[in-house]
């Protein structure tokens, strides 16, 4: 004869549930904040600059235009992208430098990339605490 399976009861369904959310969130925003971490550090430093537009005379047939700057060690030069070209007043624009390079430039100085890495963690973290304070609040009144 074979005995029939005893019913899980709704408090061991649900500690299990968030025995799992807990693992796995507390998890993912250890891993999710390490990775907005070196994206920060990764990104490097960057300086406000004021660049002027003029034209390249290597690639005028291509209606080439570049964007140059004065830095501590000379002349910087980048070529003027579309987004850098909407961004223009008069000739001149503000840009951000990255330091160490010669012709890194960009509208924002910081990156989007570690704000979003971040972000998730923060949300894994809270599913990950509210999950922990549901198991404990369960187990608690399960006595």
């Amino acid at each position: 004869m074979s005995a029939a399976p005893s019913p899980v009861s709704l408090s061991d369904a649900v500690g299990a549930i968030t025995e799992i959310l807990t693992w796995v969130g507390l998890g993912a925003a250890i891993v999710f904040g390490g990775a907005a971490l070196v994206a920060r550090l990764a990104d490097g430093t960057w300086l406000p600059i004021r660049a002027v537009v003029i034209g390249d005379p290597a690639s005028e047939g291509a209606g080439g235009q570049v964007v140059r700057w004065f830095g501590d060690d000379g002349v910087h030069e980048a070529p003027l992208t579309a987004e850098l070209r909407a961004a223009v007043q008069g000739d001149e624009l503000e840009l951000f430098h990255r330091v160490g390079t010669r012709d890194d430039v960009r509208l924002h100085e910081r990156s989007p990339w570690p704000r979003l890495l971040g972000g998730v963690a923060l949300a894994c973290a809270g599913v990950g605490v509210l999950a922990l304070a549901v198991q404990i609040v369960t187990m608690v009144a399960g006595g």
